[in-house]
């Protein structure tokens, strides 16, 4: 079945991998089943991908930059109360979101077992992020050791993504997370 004329090819062979990947390994995972559940032909989907390594690293892209460009939205605009606790509070719940978790828990398994170009992807996008994030702190909180801080929230980020898929019934994750950006922001004006 031949791809839709004038519709975003990539972006639904991006989103039907996405998809797929929620409830598949990856390595599970075949051309031809992403092509079916994309509704692309096998060859279309070759057109635009020649691997699924390729389709693995423009899913990470996509995730990680969509998280980072919709919390460059949210900060930089001037209309939304984005002081500290609420900055915290922003990175902690878009960081453990339902949409992406298992989705970002996938990921950092590859890229942490073996996968060695994914690896690399996350930690340039991991540092980038991490950047941004302490730039923003630092408009915020000026005396903050903001590079510390910026990575303080991606390393709870990751730990909350973690006992977000588990699903305790001990933990609550938004008790957490609102305790959290409480005290982040108050050690932001504090020497850590």
């Amino acid at each position: 079945m031949a791809a839709p004329r004038g519709e975003n090819v990539r972006g639904m062979i991006l989103d039907a991998a996405a998809r797929l990947l929620r409830g598949t390994d990856f390595g599970a995972l075949s051309l031809a089943q992403i092509a079916s559940e994309a509704g692309v032909s096998k060859g279309t989907l070759y057109y635009y991908y020649s691997s699924k390594d390729d389709i693995l690293f423009d899913v990470a892209d996509r995730c990680l930059n969509g998280l980072l460009d919709e919390f460059l939205a949210w900060a930089d605009n001037p209309e939304k109360n984005t002081g500290l606790p609420r900055l915290f509070g922003f990175v902690l719940e878009r960081g453990v979101g339902a949409e992406f978790g298992n989705l970002r828990l996938y990921l950092i398994g590859a890229s942490v077992s073996g996968h060695d170009a994914l690896r690399q992807k996350y930690i340039d996008l991991y540092a980038q992020f991490q950047r941004t994030l302490a730039t923003r702190l630092a408009q915020r909180a000026p005396a903050a050791d903001a590079d510390f801080l910026a990575w303080l929230v991606l390393v709870l980020t990751d730990g909350l993504l973690i006992q977000n898929q588990l699903a305790s019934p001990a933990f609550s994750e938004p008790a957490f997370r609102q305790k959290a950006a409480a005290l982040l922001a108050g050690a932001a004006g504090k020497e850590l």
